[in-house]
């Protein structure tokens, strides 16, 4: 790490580059190199140090592009508000609802598929850890009940499910996903472009429960485990779990309420945007971070039998995952400093990549990046993935004129998020492989069967839905 940061700090710039640029890049690679091999810990803390130490920016400077980025705040208000839904109840409820409905009794599959649905939709708007958790915390004792031994073939394939319903909720909305609203903040600041929270979903959820679709085809007739042992178990089991579980506490009534009322904040601009013009301009001035951090310091207030719903210290214990924290503040100082024009750094990407963009259709153009993000993020951070095939591609079809930069951007985004065959892909499936329910073997042998169809996927379903939406 300390030999490449120290070759592009001591050679002279490179062609295009400027001092600037050189010490960019090498800081940029050692922090690669330390998200890689160390985590995203304190390489991501170094990384915003370095560009103070080097020169490149001052002390105020670093930590308004970093800590001081309004995603952050976004993100910590997120996690509060999805670790009440857990901590509540409201999580385990909801899933078992699904799995109680009528036509899933006697059909072992169909209530996987509502299990594993349950745990797309709660991801859609929690943190895909805490999600993960909280399915496996269900699934364990059930598996057990029904005489399942980690290892099992079914057994594998149901815990690996859960990590792959977890990731298949990432795209869907911007909730607790910093990838997606990273990539909305860059669009606005490279091309000009809002891409509403609405407008986000309206684009993420149809892909996302396509993605889901495919993953229960693939479990379905791929993978293909003995299910026997559940056909005449599994609805009792649901029923006397469900009786134990009982009616809605006030607790997880008032959370749900409390989360509602954030989403309608952030989705207020497009419902008022025709029929209220000023309400639509009010809540568009408040942002997104605002409603979160709000609704997160409700729950604290509020207090059921003498108990804070959520109390300030578990939001901040056990609520943020301060890892991922660090790793948005780095990321967002790398694609401020990155993206700046006297760095030389976009204009050296654009000499290398120009010639092949010009030269290849654009379907091919596509398909190679798409294909790059979906195998890189399959061996590390969708988040840092996703940011380098964003920063080198997108100022590439802006400069060319290359089919819909925004949809690219976007599809990028999206695309990062679904890795599915190493526990080093995501937290996900760390989670899972950890546990010892998913042997590392089992998943990679099937989570790579699912890279092509993922780069096929999207790119001709998801990148010509970015088109009709974002133009």
């Amino acid at each position: 790490m300390g030999v490449v940061l120290s070759v592009f700090l001591l050679l002279p710039p490179l062609e295009t580059l400027t001092s600037m640029g050189m010490k960019v890049v090498g800081i940029f690679l050692f922090t690669i190199i330390g998200w890689v091999f160390v985590g995203i810990g304190y390489p991501s803390l170094l990384c915003i140090a370095l560009f103070v130490v080097t020169g490149v920016m001052t002390p105020s400077q670093a930590f308004m592009a970093s800590w001081g980025n309004w995603i952050v705040l976004f993100m910590i208000g997120c996690f509060g508000l999805s670790e009440t839904l857990s901590i509540t109840g409201f999580s385990r409820r909801f899933a078992f609802w699904f799995m109680n409905l009528p036509f899933t009794r006697g059909r072992p599959w169909m209530l996987m598929a509502m299990f594993l649905l349950s745990c797309t939709l709660l991801g859609c708007v929690m943190s895909a850890v805490v999600t993960t958790i909280v399915f496996m915390s269900i699934a364990g004792p059930m598996l057990e009940t029904f005489g399942y031994k980690k290892g099992d073939p079914f057994a594998s394939m149901f815990m690996m499910g859960i990590a792959w319903a977890a990731t298949a909720s990432f795209g869907m909305t911007p909730i607790a996903h910093a990838g997606n609203i990273m990539v909305m903040e860059w669009i606005k600041r490279d091309l000009d472009y809002s891409i509403s929270f609405g407008g986000w979903m309206l684009f993420g959820i149809p892909l996302g429960l396509l993605v889901f679709l495919i993953l229960m085809l693939f479990f379905r007739y791929i993978v293909r485990p003995d299910v026997s042992k559940i056909i005449g178990m599994t609805h009792a089991y649901v029923r006397e779990t469900v009786s134990k579980i009982g009616s809605m506490q006030l607790s997880e009534k008032l959370a749900l309420v409390v989360f509602s009322g954030v989403l309608i904040c952030w989705l207020m601009p497009n419902i008022t945007s025709n029929i209220a013009p000023e309400v639509s301009a009010y809540f568009t001035k408040m942002g997104y971070a605002i409603p979160a951090l709000v609704g997160a310091s409700v729950l604290c207030l509020i207090r059921v039998k003498g108990q804070s719903v959520l109390t300030f210290k578990h939001w901040m214990t056990d609520g943020v995952e301060w890892g991922t924290i660090s790793l948005v503040a780095a990321i967002m100082i790398l694609g401020n400093v990155i993206g700046n024009p006297e760095t030389g750094i976009s204009q050296l990407l654009t000499s290398i990549f120009k010639p092949v963009a010009e030269g290849a259709p654009f379907n091919i153009f596509l398909m190679i990046t798409l294909l790059w993000v979906v195998l890189q993020t399959n061996i590390m951070s969708n988040l840092v993935s996703m940011t380098m095939v964003y920063t080198m591609m997108v100022p590439i079809a802006i400069s060319t004129g290359l089919g819909n930069p925004i949809a690219l951007g976007a599809t990028i985004s999206i695309t990062s998020n679904y890795a599915f065959s190493l526990p080093s892909a995501t937290a996900s499936t760390a989670v899972v492989i950890g546990s010892g329910w998913v042997p590392v073997k089992f998943m990679f042998r099937y989570g790579v069967m699912l890279i092509i169809p993922i780069v096929l996927f999207f790119t001709f379903v998801g990148y010509p839905l970015a088109c009709l939406l974002f133009n």
